[in-house]
């Protein structure tokens, strides 16, 4: 795996904490029931790795979120400033203001701590605090606001009143590019004052069979000067390459996801429960954590239950679309285990959030977290209908605070709002 100095499924262990060594020796020596070990912490070649064993956590204690909303956003006929046609995500200022990107109206909206409106910002186009593709909005330093314009491959910053500092080109530097150059395609989000980017290689045609497809690279790039540095290489998406060269998606195929925030950079292969902790500056790996989780097997009834999720969202097409679609999932090659994992968020405070892997349709399962050391505290559930950020598919961001996540809900009839709910710690 290029630019991967350890990989995912690492399994070398140098030495086992004093900690840790200590719990064994004193459950050796008394009769007593063990103090349960909860994340072994250990080191290889200087790099710190936490492997999760159970849960910190006792049943029923840990983190919760709020059943009920404590801002809500949107409406389905009222007036047009709370009214959203594609928003991809929302930002909460150091004052409780809430920022929304709304790129069906190319432009940001500004609503108080209750959710009053107060100003827009941007509109359609090329020039100055125009977008063609508001495809992302974070926030750096002082309340900054950082949009990223996916077809103009440039980031602007705003202030907290939606005023225009400066355009960023996102390019990599020719050395730093893939032979076959690098384009610049979905932001990761913000961390350490670094907008992380994923670049897909272009390379030429690879053998028929089953590939990954394309390799992806994570570019940091500097909020204060624009400069560009490559973080690591990873390779895309398992998919079948056929002998036309052309490909397909493999059913139930590994894909990199990746997650930054505070100060670090995530990166995860869905094909195990691990994860590489990176530096958002130069890329080193600074910790790795992992589960020894074996994969399910991708049974037939399994995947007749991610088809019928895949083709519940199809409801309204036409019958025809909807048999071509059945066909050519039908025709795809599968593999033979499920991925481990689906995404991975990181909050405010550097907490991991991991997602387990769950067919189409299905209710997402409760997050996994991991406090930034590694340790495995615990499962963290969210009210049903937020959408969850998948780098992969462009779905909406999702902002985790110190005591609140900040995302899109989405009701029956597909109307989006912006809900903010409470985290109870």
């Amino acid at each position: 795996m290029a630019g991967e100095k350890h990989p995912a499924g690492v399994r070398h262990i140098a030495a086992v904490t004093t900690a840790a060594a200590t719990i064994l020796l004193t459950a050796a020596a008394c009769d007593t029931a063990p103090t349960p070990i909860h994340t072994i912490h250990t080191d290889s070649a200087g790099i710190a790795i936490a492997t999760a064993v159970e849960p910190l956590w006792a049943p029923g204690a840990g983190w919760t979120v709020d059943a009920e909303p404590l801002v809500e956003i949107g409406t389905v006929d009222g007036a047009p400033e709370y009214q959203f046609g594609d928003v991809v995500g929302a930002v909460r200022l150091s004052n409780g203001d809430i920022v929304v990107a709304d790129r069906g109206a190319s432009e940001l909206r500004s609503y108080d701590a209750a959710g009053d409106f107060q100003w827009r910002a941007g509109r359609f186009g090329e020039g100055p605090g125009e977008f063609e593709s508001l495809d992302f909005l974070g926030t750096t330093a002082g309340d900054s606001l950082v949009t990223y314009d996916e077809r103009l491959l440039r980031l602007q910053l705003f202030d907290a009143h939606g005023g225009l500092g400066r355009t960023v080109r996102a390019v990599l530097p020719r050395g730093d590019a893939a032979p076959g150059g690098s384009a610049p395609d979905k932001v990761v989000g913000i961390a350490k004052n670094n907008l992380i980017i994923r670049f897909i290689e272009l390379a030429e045609g690879t053998d028929p069979g089953i590939v990954r497809w394309l390799n992806e690279r994570l570019v940091a790039i500097d909020l204060a000067d624009g400069s560009a540095s490559v973080l690591t290489v990873v390779p895309g998406e398992e998919v079948e390459r056929l002998r036309d060269l052309s490909t397909t998606i493999l059913t139930f195929g590994n894909m990199p996801e990746f997650g930054a925030a505070a100060d670090r950079v995530a990166v995860i292969d869905t094909r195990a429960f691990s994860v590489r902790v990176l530096s958002p500056t130069d890329g080193i790996v600074e910790r790795v954590v992992r589960r020894d989780l074996a994969p399910r097997e991708a049974t037939d009834a399994l995947f007749e239950l991610h088809l019928a999720g895949i083709l519940e969202m199809l409801s309204g097409a036409p019958p025809e679309e909807i048999d071509r679609v059945r066909q050519m999932w039908r025709d795809r090659r599968r593999a033979p285990v499920l991925p481990v994992l689906r995404s991975i968020h990181v909050d405010a405070a550097g907490h991991l959030w991991l997602v387990p892997y769950y067919v189409a349709g299905a209710d997402p399962p409760p997050f996994e977290i991991h406090a930034p050391d590694g340790t495995w505290l615990g499962s963290v559930a969210l009210p049903p209908g937020l959408q969850r950020a998948f780098i992969q598919y462009q779905a909406p961001y999702l902002e985790i605070g110190e005591d609140y996540v900040l995302g899109v809900w989405t009701d029956e009839l597909d109307v989006q709002y912006v809900r903010m709910y409470g985290v109870n710690k």
